[in-house]
């Protein structure tokens, strides 16, 4: 979870609500709790906020799951330049569309809150956003192999283009940063 979320979950004021569920539901919710040990009350507020900074997007654009060693397998199919080059038309088109589910007071806000969703939720990696003064470092930290970051670079270098920015990008087997100024 970004600081920002966590911030946003510590300074939100709660609300008692009432919700009829099966009792099926019930043992599942409660099984699942324990394995992780969590509350019934932490693991539902986790899955609604998984539902609305997530699921309820991904339908729109048809996302599908792959597990990580299918994409790997298929990555590895294909030369880089062609991942560079399906990268391209995605950053530019379908992330740019994207950000546009999320509002948030810019395009860079969106974008960003866009692609730790997927991170968080599609499996990209794990994003660190960090900022000083005008200076930004973006970094995904995942295990899906050089391939992945020369994807991951295409996409947010399109999408930061189109947004008017110009970033500086280390890839390396695991991790892709991206440091620029806003």
């Amino acid at each position: 979870m970004s600081s920002s979320d966590e911030n946003c979950e510590r300074n939100s004021s709660t609300r008692l609500r009432t919700f009829r569920l099966t009792q099926n539901l019930v043992w599942s919710l409660q099984s699942e709790a324990r394995s992780r040990a969590v509350s019934v009350n932490a693991l539902v507020s986790a899955i609604l906020l998984k539902f609305i900074g997530w699921d309820r997007f991904a339908d729109r654009f048809r996302f599908v799951a792959l597990t990580s060693d299918l994409l790997q397998v298929m990555l590895a199919s294909v030369s880089d330049e062609e991942i560079a080059k399906a990268a391209d038309t995605i950053g530019t088109h379908v992330a740019a569309e994207g950000i546009k589910f999320w509002p948030t007071e810019s395009r860079l806000d969106g974008f960003v809150t866009y692609l730790n969703n997927r991170c968080r939720y599609a499996g990209y990696g794990k994003m660190s956003y960090e900022t000083e003064g005008k200076q930004h470092i973006l970094t995904i930290e995942h295990g899906l192999g050089s391939k992945w970051s020369i994807f991951l670079h295409h996409v947010i270098d399109n999408v930061f283009r189109n947004l008017g920015i110009t970033a500086r990008f280390d890839l390396s087997e695991t991790e892709i940063t991206a440091q620029f100024r806003g």
